[in-house]
């Protein structure tokens, strides 16, 4: 595919220039022969001005999707976008924020000395907060960590993210920031955030992957649906004990007592597994 699209280079508008590098980084597809970073870019540089500010975004996600920062591309479409003037809706300012932490992150000379005429679309990154509700299998990651003897919060917060399960080393404290590993980030793997043929990350997850560690956090991806789909709540905590035993020491210790049909529903629709996991945070037993 990326020789072809080499091959017929010069014919591709600007939607296609844009719908290409969206394509490969958002499928985290491997550029091995620089298509993104040489062709590609060559030809949006040359056709800059034919793109609309829905595309210029388009574009510059997919290259950030992708890993790739053309300094010199990715400040022509700056330029452009903020002489066009459109603000666009709320799923274009999630991309503008995702590319702009991003460079920050990964590539912060590409932001160095900005231009004034930047700082409006630069502080937009700030106001986008990540959507990340609560989930009913959050109280018992908060369980399973508890009983592994690790300190755990759920739904943590770092830069635009939320992990299912933070979990701190156990010398964090100790560590200058960037320096080492600081925690570990646990994250239930939704089957949309894989290619369904190799298994593999897809592009929005591999960059999670790299912003997390390039914080100071490892990233733990668990299946969400094999997760769901283990016998109990026993099982799930050997699942989590076999990832965090890696890199930090775990020391089992008993549960209270749980209700003996717990996972069922309760005469007034209620979970009983759920109702015991809210009483030990009531007792500040998860933390």
């Amino acid at each position: 595919l990326a020789a072809r699209i080499r091959e017929r280079i010069e014919r591709h508008s600007p939607l296609n220039l844009a719908l290409i590098a969206h394509g490969f980084g958002k499928v985290s597809a491997r550029d091995d022969d620089g298509l993104l970073e040489g062709p590609l870019a060559d030809a949006a540089v040359d056709v800059i001005t034919g793109f609309t500010p829905k595309h210029l975004v388009i574009l510059l996600d997919g290259l950030t999707l992708a890993g790739i920062y053309r300094e010199d591309l990715f400040r022509l479409a700056l330029d452009e976008y903020i002489r066009l003037g459109s603000v666009g809706a709320q799923k274009r300012h999630q991309m503008l924020a995702r590319i702009v932490f991003s460079a920050a992150l990964e590539h912060p000379t590409l932001l160095a000395g900005a231009p004034p005429a930047w700082q409006t679309v630069l502080g937009r990154a700030k106001f986008v907060k990540p959507h990340a509700p609560e989930r009913p299998y959050h109280g018992e990651l908060a369980l399973c960590a508890y009983a592994l003897s690790v300190t755990g919060q759920t739904q943590k917060r770092k830069g635009p993210y939320v992990v299912d399960l933070y979990v701190p080393m156990p010398d964090a404290e100790n560590q200058a920031e960037g320096d080492g590993l600081a925690a570990l980030a646990v994250h239930l793997v939704a089957d949309a955030e894989t290619c369904p043929l190799t298994g593999e990350y897809l592009g929005p997850t591999r960059l999670r992957q790299r912003h997390l560690a390039r914080m100071g956090w490892f990233y733990i991806g668990l299946g969400r649906r094999e997760w769901l789909e283990l016998p109990d709540t026993g099982a799930r905590i050997d699942a989590l004990e076999a990832q965090l035993r890696r890199h930090l020491p775990t020391r089992r210790r008993g549960l209270p007592q749980l209700p003996a049909h717990a996972g069922e529903a309760t005469a007034d629709g209620g979970d009983e597994a759920a109702e015991a996991i809210r009483a030990l945070e009531e007792t500040k037993l998860l933390g």
